[in-house]
């Protein structure tokens, strides 16, 4: 049963804002950009590195199974969801006040401490991920999430190609570490606006609820789902091998600003591209979502990320760097929300946030491949990282091409496959 019109349109409105102030912090706070420039900057190795995108995902996806089974009992998402949300951003401004008071003389104590306070802030955001995305299910119609979810990040992304502008003079005019600190500090203010926004969200009625699974039998209740589910296995099975192609992607940037000698401020520049990509893609690929479904975005978005890396890998002078920075913003702008999608599709409604939690929770192990990559780096160069990344890029993609997309077939029948 759909909330009356007038509601949805207000809901609609708010998760529009507050998405689009939220995804505006990502050219501020970007895995692929900005966090590997401010780990080198500390000091930090390749294996190092490569440990930022195991933080920022599966520190993320880990807590979101246990997350998911508890939030099969609450009948309202929103005080779980808010009380989280607030929790997570005040990370972002510790991090502000540990760079800028530590960057400059204790770096690696700083560097310890940006590892320690982010990865509390995934985990944070881990467990309010699953209510988040169904609470949005539950307020929003199916018809227009895929339109909500596209002009959210598409708009979000066009502020943040603002905001990449403001992160490029601080990174050229302001000096190391208050630079980076000044950027935490914006991101924080940023998410802070989103967080009061989305306590106006209208939580109208209450949630269909499934039972509870002691922690004993929860993994029991996992692979069941799984085991009957043959659509969804066969899309776990792809996104693992996607999801190990993106391992490349931390380094990227370091290997063009040390290869072709360049300045910091070109993090400024990349970021710009990778945004200003987001803008167009995330558009066109909410649209394409609604009219094809969610396994066309994926094919689209496991493209991509082949073609980043055979980019990086035949790079022969700069300019390759901003195609890859094109193909990383279309790959980052849409692959992980149309996961969300795809796997929300699937289920039926009880079990919704169980399978959100059972897809994330699956793919956080297959993020500890970035720390291979850099041992890779390290041991071999880059190109080997960058050669073994579009390899698995290229057998996630013909996974994909197995995978059956859930678009207008029920999550009860899909459960009932043999």
């Amino acid at each position: 049963m759909l909330d009356p019109e007038p509601i949805q349109r207000k809901n609609f409105t708010y998760h529009f804002i507050e998405g689009t102030l939220y995804v505006a912090t990502l050219a501020l706070l970007n895995p692929q950009t900005v966090y590997p420039a401010l780990v080198k900057n500390l000091g930090g190795s390749d294996l190092v590195v490569g440990a930022i995108p195991f933080v920022v995902y599966a520190f993320y996806f880990l807590p979101q199974v246990f997350a998911a089974n508890y939030a099969t009992q609450l009948e309202y998402r929103k005080p779980w969801m808010i009380g989280t949300g607030l929790v997570q951003r005040i990370q972002i401004l510790i991090l502000a006040v540990v760079v800028a008071w530590l960057g400059a003389g204790h770096q690696a104590l700083t560097l310890v401490l940006f590892f320690l306070v982010y990865a509390l802030n995934q985990a944070i955001a881990g467990l309010s991920a699953p209510v988040w995305y169904d609470f949005v299910a539950k307020t929003v119609a199916p018809t227009r999430r895929g339109k909500l979810m596209g002009i959210r990040s598409s708009v979000g992304a066009a502020l943040g190609f603002l905001n990449s502008l403001l992160l490029t003079g601080l990174l050229a005019l302001v000096a190391f570490p208050l630079n980076f600190a000044a950027i935490f500090l914006l991101a924080f203010i940023y998410q802070f606006a989103s967080w009061m926004v989305l306590r106006k969200t209208i939580e109208l009625r209450p949630s269909s609820l499934a039972e509870r699974a002691p922690l004993h039998k929860l993994f029991d209740r996992v692979r069941t789902i799984v085991r009957r589910d043959r659509r969804f296995r066969r899309f776990l099975a792809a996104s693992a091998l996607s999801t190990i192609g993106l391992m490349p992607a931390g380094f990227f940037m370091v290997y063009a600003l040390q290869h072709f000698s360049l300045a910091d401020s070109f993090v400024g520049i990349a970021t710009m591209i990778v945004v200003a990509s987001q803008v167009i893609g995330a558009g066109t690929l909410g649209w394409l979502s609604d009219r094809k479904g969610t396994k066309a975005v994926l094919l689209v978005c496991a493209s991509s990320m082949i073609g980043a890396s055979a980019c990086a890998l035949f790079a022969q002078d700069p300019f390759f760097f901003y195609l890859v920075f094109v193909f990383v913003g279309v790959t980052f702008g849409a692959e992980m929300i149309t996961r969300f999608n795809y796997a929300a599709e699937s289920a039926p409604e009880p079990d919704r946030p169980m399978y959100l939690g059972i897809m994330n929770a699956w793919l956080a192990p297959f993020y500890l491949f970035s720390i291979a990559g850099g041992w890779l780096s390290e041991s071999f160069g880059y190109p080997v990282t960058f050669a073994a990344g579009l390899v698995f890029s290229g057998a996630g993609f013909a996974g994909l091409l197995k995978v059956e997309d859930p678009r207008g077939q029920t999550g009860a029948r899909a459960t009932a496959e043999p």
